[in-house]
C-alpha cells in the first residue's frame, strides 16, 4: 500500500474487503467524538515532488527543499480550516530514496501529526519503497495486494481515490503501472461504481512513443492506463507530477491534472507550490498556492464536475 499515516489523534480506520479485490482502505469520514472542529473532511492537500535532501541545509537549482516543504506545513497548520488529509504524490527524496533524506523528510512532516492531519504518500522514481517504509512507518502490512507495488484506496464522501505505484526501481526516471497492478485498478475501480472515482500516481502519462534513440520519461504504459480509465464513466480524473509543472488537459472525459512541484522547477516562470482541493457532492475545486506568493499564477483555480 501507499504509506498512510493517520495521525495520532485522528485513526485511519481499515475495512475488510473480499480477497478477489484486497485493498488496503481508508475512510476519509471519523467517528463524531474524533471529528476536530478545525478539520474538513472535504478538503485535500495535494503535493508532489518534495525532494527533500539528506540534510535540511542542502539545495538544488537554487531551491532548499526542506525550507519549501516546512513552508507548506506551516501554512497548512495556520488554516482556519485544515484538510483531513494530505497527500504527497511521489518522488519525497532528492536522489535514490537514502536513508538520511527520509529521516528529513520525517521531521518535515511531523508537525501534521498534531494538526490531526493524515498523511499519505505514494512513490516516484526518487524513491526506495523498503528504506521509506522503514522511516515512516510503524509496522508493515502483512500482505500486499499487488506485489512490490504500494497500493491503496482512500474512500471519501464525495469520491473514492485510487492511489497507484508508478515506481520501476529507485533512480529510473521512465514510470510503470505493469499487468498485476491494473488488474488490481480494475478489480477496485468495478467494486466501487456508485461514486466518482479519482486516480492519482506519480508518473506523467506519455502518450507519444520516443523517437529512435530516445527514451521514456512518463508512464511507458500510458495507453493500457487511459483505456481502463476512460471506460468507466464514474472515473473522473487522474492525478501526476514528476514534470514539475502545473498544467491541466482534457482526454475524452478524462481531466488530467499535473500536480506542481514544492520543490524546484526545470524552467524560469514556471510555479512552484501545492495544490488545495475542495470536494461536494457536484464538483472538485482546485486552487495553486504558489510558493512565491507574488507569482502571477498563485491562486489559480480550477473547477470540474464529479457528476
Amino acid at each position: 500500500m501507499p504509506i498512510h499515516l493517520g495521525s495520532q489523534s485522528r485513526r485511519l480506520f481499515l475495512k475488510n474487503v473480499s480477497a478477489a479485490s484486497a485493498a488496503v482502505v481508508m475512510s476519509t469520514t471519523l467517528r463524531a467524538d474524533e471529528k476536530a472542529t478545525n478539520i474538513d473532511d472535504r478538503f485535500f492537500a495535494l503535493l508532489s515532488d518534495t525532494h527533500i535532501s539528506e540534510s535540511p541545509d542542502g539545495t538544488a537549482r537554487g531551491i532548499n527543499m526542506t525550507d519549501n516543504l516546512k513552508a507548506v506545513v506551516a501554512q497548512i497548520g495556520q488554516l482556519p480550516k485544515r484538510p483531513a488529509n494530505l497527500m504527497i504524490n511521489g518522488d519525497c527524496a532528492l536522489s535514490k530514496g537514502l536513508p538520511a533524506e527520509y529521516q528529513n523528510f520525517a521531521d518535515c512532516v511531523k508537525p501534521l501529526d498534531d494538526m490531526g492531519v493524515h498523511l499519505h504518500l505514494t512513490m516516484g522514481n526518487h524513491d526506495d519503497r523498503e528504506t521509506l517504509y522503514e522511516h515512516m512507518a510503524k509496522s508493515r502490512p502483512a500482505e500486499n495486494p499487488v506485489p512490490v507495488k504500494h497500493v491503496g484506496v482512500l474512500e471519501g464522501q464525495f469520491a473514492n481515490w485510487f492511489l497507484i505505484d508508478t515506481l520501476i526501481r529507485p533512480g529510473h526516471v521512465a514510470g510503470e503501472v505493469g499487468f498485476e497492478q491494473l488488474q488490481w485498478l480494475t478489480k477496485q475501480l468495478d467494486a466501487r461504481p456508485d461514486k466518482p472515482a479519482i486516480v492519482m500516481g506519480h508518473h506523467n502519462p506519455q502518450f507519444t512513443k520516443p523517437a529512435k534513440g530516445g527514451r521514456w520519461t512518463g508512464l511507458w504504459d500510458t495507453d493500457a492506463l487511459i483505456e481502463i480509465l476512460q471506460a468507466r464513466p464514474n472515473v473522473r480524473a487522474l492525478f501526476y507530477g514528476h514534470s514539475h509543472q502545473w498544467n491541466r488537459q482534457k482526454v475524452g472525459n478524462l481531466q488530467l491534472v499535473n500536480l506542481p512541484a514544492v520543490s524546484y522547477v526545470f524552467s524560469e516562470g514556471v510555479a512552484n507550490g501545492w495544490v488545495s482541493a475542495h470536494l461536494d457532492e457536484k464538483s472538485m475545486k482546485l486552487q495553486l498556492h504558489t510558493m512565491d506568493p507574488a507569482h502571477r499564477q498563485n491562486n489559480e483555480q480550477f473547477e470540474f464536475a464529479l457528476t
